[in-house]
């Protein structure tokens, strides 16, 4: 089953329309330029809520950019986040520096000289997964642009797989990609707020393809 991760959320009705609808990982932006940015307190919140709510079958998600290993730890404890994703430039070094489990960012049009199946591989950044996203300069996610999802088949599998998502076409990125996750913000936004329809369609989408999925493993 493909995991979904909802990602700049921002109060209490959108928790509550992508965990009722099956989402699996919820992110929280940290940063501060974002339009989706909330404070840890905001997010502590959130969270707390959350699992009063609906357990702890989901995991709560922070994203940080190029932030201090330190206030990455520090909200991480104040917020209860089970990961971290790292969304900026972070290199291996300040990866394995962090004393908490992390999501690593890769853009493969910035991959440079290393290979992308190296890049790819978790234990490379002592991360928990990677998540591939697209690069456009100057942003650090939320961009709507897509990748080359067949491209990627080869070293999507144990990822998540971002970038241009949308109920339109995450059908069509599983069943060429076959990526253990999707990860997708302005793809389910109307004026830039989380549209809790969009949420449901989108997750509706996923498991759908899955079905398709297994369907042809089963042929």
């Amino acid at each position: 089953m493909t995991r979904v991760k909802i990602c700049g959320i921002r109060d209490i009705e959108h928790v509550r329309a992508a965990l009722d609808a099956g989402a699996e990982l919820l992110g929280f932006v940290f940063y501060r330029p974002s339009h989706r940015y909330v404070t840890p307190a905001q997010a502590a919140t959130l969270i707390a809520q959350a699992r009063r709510e609906y357990g702890r079958g989901w995991q709560a998600v922070g994203l940080f950019v190029n932030e201090a290993p330190e206030v990455v730890e520090q909200v991480a404890e104040a917020c209860a986040l089970d990961l971290v994703q790292l969304s900026g430039d972070e290199d291996r070094a300040y990866c394995r520096r962090l004393r908490v489990p992390l999501v690593k960012v890769v853009r493969p049009a910035q991959v440079g000289q290393a290979p992308l199946r190296v890049v790819c591989d978790a234990a490379y950044w002592g991360a928990e997964r990677v998540l591939l996203d697209a690069h456009v300069a100057g942003r650090y996610g939320g961009t709507g642009q897509p990748l080359p999802w067949v491209e990627l088949r080869e070293v999507a599998g144990p990822c998540l797989l971002a970038g241009g998502l949308t109920p339109d076409n995450v059908g069509a990125a599983v069943l060429a990609a076959r990526p253990w996750g999707v990860d997708v913000s302005s793809g389910v936004e109307r004026d830039r707020v989380k549209d809790p329809a969009l949420i449901r369609r989108f997750i509706s989408e996923v498991r759908r393809a899955d079905e398709r999925c297994e369907a042809r493993s089963g042929a």
